[in-house]
């Protein structure tokens, strides 16, 4: 579930179907092509291809050349050494080193998780990383294991407004919640500080339709609709996104030992990004039978309300996306046709075949 209401654009005279299993290959092949290690290839594919079966395609495997780019550039370094720069048996703050961000990220994930297990909460911080792409594939880690899980992220400079200016103050940092379900889909919250995300404003220019009014702000801080014109975001809700935007900049960019984004001058590549991973091992605080009898029992009485459009039922949130997944895992991924074209061009920089 995210901030803004438009809903991803879908069209299937635009689209094409790609099944997941050579395009996790392709993926893969592609980073170990840059000097990536097996394993951590492997990993950034995954946290892409999550992303992609949420309907998340601006974060998924649409993004893929701008990470090879930035490899290219010497601002990722594919063999990157993830450092332990604090640790105590509740928290830890690592250096990514450059790293991808989906692999620091999920390093630190997986640290927050275990010291969870051990202790009830585990908190990791991460600097010096990259652009971790959507927020929602981490918490989901920690849905995973049966756990709460909370993650919030920065990246380069301001492109968001001040509530109240017509500048930009913070960057669009995502925020997401993830707690698990025993049935059906787990509560996911993912949502970015502003109306909406970079990526789904660029979605909207692939496909061909305009902003919707009340989101951006050109060059000159006046409202536009569109997407070439675009400069600024507005925040959702005014001073709630604002201020939700701030938080998680002092979360990652001061907390983990980074900058704020309006002291950020450079774009996310090559500035960096830091990162806040936080998980609730929520068995050693209540019964667990407990508390799912009491998240189901809610659940349900939610979706027996009267749905505002006939057409549409009520649903928890990450609900969408979660149905978006099982029917991607049923029958492939559809993607934009310049999505498909562009994943096929890259293909032939490793010699794959690809099926679509």
């Amino acid at each position: 579930m995210s901030s803004d209401h438009f809903a991803p654009p879908q069209d299937r005279s635009q689209e094409v179907l790609i099944p997941l299993e050579p395009l996790k290959e392709l993926l893969v092949k592609l980073f170990v092509r840059m000097g990536m290690f097996q394993v951590e290839a492997e990993i950034a594919a995954n946290r892409l291809i999550e992303a992609d079966l949420r309907g998340i395609h601006s974060h998924g495997s649409r993004a893929t050349e701008r990470y090879l780019e930035a490899m290219d550039m010497g601002d990722i370094d594919p063999r990157a050494q993830i450092l332990t720069i604090t640790e105590t048996p509740a928290i830890a703050v690592l250096d990514g080193s450059k790293a991808m961000g989906h692999v620091a990220a999920t390093r630190a994930m997986e640290l927050a998780i275990k010291k969870a297990r051990e202790v009830g909460t585990g908190t990791v911080a991460v600097r010096n990383s990259h652009h971790f792409g959507a927020a929602a594939v981490y918490v989901l880690m920690a849905v995973e294991a049966g756990m709460i899980g909370y993650c919030t992220t920065n990246t380069g400079k301001a492109t968001v407004a001040a509530h109240g200016s017509t500048q930009a103050a913070t960057a669009n940092n995502a925020i997401a919640w993830g707690v698990p379900a025993r049935e059906g889909a787990p509560f996911v919250l993912d949502m970015a500080c502003a109306k909406t995300s970079w990526g789904k404003l660029d979605t909207q220019a692939l496909y061909g339709l305009p902003i919707p009014t009340g989101y951006a702000l050109d060059r000159e801080g006046n409202e536009t609709t569109d997407s070439a014109a675009v400069k600024t975001l507005l925040p959702a809700a005014g001073p709630r996104g604002y201020g939700l935007a701030m938080i998680s900049s002092i979360l990652t960019g001061a907390l983990a030992g980074g900058k704020l984004p309006i002291n950020k001058k450079k774009a996310p590549e090559i500035e960096g990004s830091e990162h806040f991973f936080y998980v609730i091992d929520l068995k050693q605080f209540v019964a667990e039978d407990r508390f799912h009898a009491e998240l189901a029992s809610a659940t349900e009485a939610i979706h027996q309300l009267r749905p505002a459009n006939a057409d549409e039922r009520v649903r928890i949130p990450g609900e969408l996306e979660w149905e978006l997944t099982q029917r991607a895992l049923r029958e492939g991924l559809y993607v934009h046709r310049d999505h498909a074209s562009q994943l096929k061009e890259l293909a032939k920089r490793v010699n794959y075949e690809v099926p679509w």
